[in-house]
């Protein structure tokens, strides 16, 4: 012995241990079905938004539209903002809750009846006008009165009935979509879907 401490043999270097390949997979699989679980609850989030803004939209334009002094020229341009809005609402509908799914459905045919109308009558009053400043003879002047004393405020009896009807049922709505019957066709009425929940 010299003195000198004697060199003893080091330990090899232990390996941290890596997990099975199958619980590796399994973590994956899982962190996938998260981040599915949270788009598909964000794109709920997202279309529960668009559909009470638009939803809200559409019933101030039905009680807009049954006023005597309805302006269809701005009911027209703020129909087409609630039919965007619909549209949006439905940009993730296969991912969406069967429920909001249907409300969505059911409003946004709602929404496109109403615009027809308010084409429509928009379409009626500009050709009344058209002919009306153009008449220059009396004998054209009593059709000008009838038209104006059938219609003074855009509407005929039947479109007012609707009108009413949609307003109506718009009130007395349950979260499941309902159908209204005008005019012999069948029409889903406005419903509240504030309470759907995404998750």
């Amino acid at each position: 012995m010299n003195g000198t401490p004697s060199s003893l043999p080091t330990p090899p270097a232990m390996r941290a241990k890596r997990a099975p390949l199958a619980i590796r997979i399994i973590m994956v699989v899982l962190a996938c079905c998260a981040l599915a679980l949270a788009l598909a609850a964000a794109a709920n989030l997202q279309a529960q938004s668009a559909y009470n803004q638009a939803t809200a939209s559409l019933q101030a334009n039905l009680s807009a539209s049954a006023k005597s002094t309805a302006d269809w020229s701005t009911l027209a341009a703020r129909q087409e903002q609630t039919d965007e809005q619909f549209a949006e609402a439905q940009t993730w509908n296969a991912v969406l809750l069967p429920q909001l799914k249907q409300l969505i459905a059911a409003n946004s045919a709602t929404s496109r009846t109403l615009t027809k109308r308010i084409t429509a009558e928009l379409k009626q009053q500009q050709g009344a006008s058209s002919s009306t400043g153009s008449s220059d003879g009396s004998t054209q002047q009593p059709s000008a009165s009838a038209s104006s004393s059938s219609s003074q405020d855009g509407l005929n009896d039947e479109q007012r009935q609707q009108v009413q009807d949609l307003l109506k049922s718009n009130q007395s709505a349950s979260p499941s979509p309902s159908t209204s019957s005008t005019a012999g066709t069948s029409t889903p009425t406005p419903s509240s879907g504030s309470s759907v929940k995404p998750w």
